[in-house]
């Protein structure tokens, strides 16, 4: 009966789970929904500077201060370089607003609930900053 109870939870919390993704959640390969989303706050000195911020306090430990996947607080390897072309989940502002908002493994947290969108917004602007100039 136990089991039977434990299995019929997973089932549904699975199923829960997967009602509430939201038609914007990042996917491999990137989300046509999501690349619909537009950025409201222009990429301003100010709003590059308080994305700087942000993403020194929420995202440097992992993708590394300058953005290279070389930062200590992830599984080794597993960060992505946030200044090449390659974007597993899209590199349009709305797909990387999604990936910090809903996150997309353990690894890549969700920080929707500890960020203001805005601030979301404003580290979008300021990781765009960070590719390798040709």
């Amino acid at each position: 009966m136990c089991r039977f109870l434990t299995l019929a939870f997973l089932v549904a919390a699975g199923s829960f789970a997967a009602a509430q993704q939201s038609p914007t959640a990042p996917r491999k390969g990137g989300n046509p929904e999501a690349a619909k989303r537009t950025n409201p706050v222009a990429a301003s000195p100010e709003s590059i500077a308080a994305g700087k911020r942000a993403y020194t306090q929420f995202c440097a430990n992992c993708h590394g201060p300058m953005g290279k996947g070389d930062g200590s607080g992830a599984g080794a390897g597993s960060q992505p370089d946030l200044t090449d072309a390659a974007w597993d989940y899209g590199s349009s502002d709305g797909e990387i607003f999604a990936v910090i908002h809903a996150g997309t493994s353990p690894d890549m947290g969700a920080y929707g609930e500890r960020m203001k969108e805005t601030d979301i917004w404003n580290v979008v602007n300021y990781v765009r900053t960070l590719a390798v100039k040709k």
